[in-house]
């Protein structure tokens, strides 16, 4: 087994350029928060042809912090969704920050030729407040069909 050692936002390209041509692969990406979300890392290993994703998005984070981060003097969450101040609606309100952010890293996501699954398992914590999405993403509809069977929630009727 290779070792790549460093921050991943570097070591990324080594990585995807280390597996072998063909290979089906899946890249787990779990940060601690928004500002280690590097989008660099999902750009570098979206040129493997067969990827697909699961990735931690803190929406802790984002739902505490996202006004915050309008300030130009902050500079957390450019990494995880490169130039999204420039992109934020004049009209959006405080309140509706964290959707929109959310949206437009998917639409972000979507750029780079992924479908982003509709099944998003949404993890709280014990006092019932959003922790994190796990959000799965893949170039092809076989690998969502089957993280739609895996993420579903369980309570879900079987006529929905």
């Amino acid at each position: 087994m290779k070792r790549f050692d460093g921050p991943a936002a570097e070591t990324a390209l080594r990585m995807a350029d280390a597996v072998p041509s063909g290979a089906l692969c899946l890249a787990y990406i779990d940060p601690y928060n928004l500002e280690y979300l590097s989008f660099s890392i999902i750009e570098r290993l979206a040129r493997l042809p067969y990827i697909d994703f699961a990735v931690h998005f803190s929406m802790m984070d984002l739902t505490r912090n996202v006004d915050m981060e309008l300030d130009p003097d902050r500079d957390r969450f450019s990494g995880a969704n490169p130039g999204w101040r420039d992109r934020v609606p004049t009209n959006t309100a405080k309140a509706s920050l964290p959707v929109w952010f959310f949206e437009d890293w998917r639409d972000q996501i979507a750029k780079l030729g992924f479908s982003v699954s509709h099944e998003m398992p949404l993890v709280k914590d014990g006092q019932g407040r959003a922790l994190y999405r796990l959000v799965f993403f893949s170039r092809h509809a076989f690998p969502d069909r089957i993280w739609g069977d895996i993420a579903r929630d369980p309570t879900r009727s079987l006529f929905d």
